[in-house]
Order: structure tokens, then C-alpha cells, then sequence
């Protein structure tokens, strides 16, 4: 049986396509072109933070028999959903795979939850823990929190120089005032 923290979400069930069961899916993937590689899903409830049954398997794990990817949005067949009947009940579900199928990144990149309890040091001055990465607009930050407050690093070359997930470690130089213990 999978674990629910093993799996990465890599779209959203927003609708259904006609009356023979495709599923619409906004992609949270950086590489939608993965729903046509992809064979094997899991399908979860946000809410109730549980796994899905496919109730034609009795299985956690769905099968896609077919993809199309038009202007940003994912069209999915899954074996077995060929009503729409079926398929609304899956509306507003995430679609996840095992982090094991998870694609490679280039040489620097990392993914976003890889970095969460990264220890980050300001010139080798403990700064605090990334709590999350936030997007507000025009760049990903990160979270970092120190006790109990909460400051945001840019995700840029320029204040980050080095990341490294394996030993849990983020080098930044923060511009002063960043992290000032007046903020909250």
C-alpha cells in the first residue's frame, strides 16, 4: 500500500470533457508533457487527505488509457471511467504519482517540497528553517521561519548561492533588514 506523503501532485481534476468519461486537468507540473508518459496515477481528496478507490479495480492506483494536452489544459482517459456519471465524481481531486516517478531535474534545480526544513545561514550565520515556498506574483520565495516569525527570501541567484538538499542546507546573502526581528 502507497503513503500519501510518497506522492508528488502533478494536476487537479477541474471537469469533465463530453458524455464519455474524459477528465479535465489543470496541471501543477512544471512538465505536462508527463500525462503522456505517465501510465500509473493515484487519485486524492485534498479535504480528507485520503486516497481515492477506483471503483472499478477496488485499487488505489488508476490507469490512464489515453492523454491530450491543448492550450495548458490536460485531457485524460482513465481504464474504466467511460460515463460522465463516473468521472464528475472525481471533480476537484488531485492527480498524484509516487515521488519514485518523479521526472529528474537538471544539475541545480530542485523541487519545491525538497527544500522545506532546509536550514538556510546568512553568511554563515543560522537565518532560520524553510517553512514552504510562496509565490505572490513575480518570483518564488522562501518561507523561513525562526522561532515564531516568518521572513521571505527570493528564490533569486542573487540572495541565494547555494542549495543543498541532501545535507539540508541553504546558503543566502539576505539584504539587511530581510529578517529583522521587529518583523513578523
Amino acid at each position: 500500500m502507497i503513503d500519501s506523503s510518497q506522492l508528488l501532485y502533478i494536476g487537479k481534476i477541474s471537469g469533465t470533457f463530453g458524455i464519455k468519461g474524459s477528465v479535465k486537468v489543470i496541471p501543477l507540473t512544471d512538465f505536462p508533457e508527463r500525462f503522456n508518459e505517465t501510465r500509473n496515477i493515484y487519485i486524492v481528496d485534498e479535504k480528507k487527505g485520503e486516497l481515492i478507490k477506483n471503483k472499478f479495480t477496488d485499487s488505489v492506483e488508476f490507469r490512464i488509457v489515453n492523454s491530450e494536452i491543448s492550450n495548458g489544459i490536460v485531457k485524460l482517459v482513465l481504464e474504466g471511467y467511460e460515463d460522465i456519471s463516473d468521472s464528475e465524481k472525481l471533480k476537484g481531486l488531485l492527480i498524484a504519482v509516487d515521488e519514485k516517478d518523479r521526472v529528474e531535474l537538471p544539475e541545480g534545480m530542485h523541487y519545491f517540497y525538497e527544500m522545506i526544513g532546509c536550514r538556510v545561514y546568512d553568511r554563515d550565520e543560522y537565518a532560520g528553517e524553510v517553512a514552504g515556498v510562496e509565490n505572490y506574483g513575480s518570483s518564488d520565495l522562501l518561507a523561513v521561519k525562526k522561532d515564531k516569525k516568518t521572513f521571505f527570501v527570493p528564490l533569486l541567484k542573487e540572495f541565494v548561492k547555494k542549495i543543498d538538499v541532501k545535507a539540508k542546507r541553504i546558503d543566502a546573502e539576505l539584504i539587511e533588514g530581510l529578517n529583522d526581528e521587529d518583523k513578523v
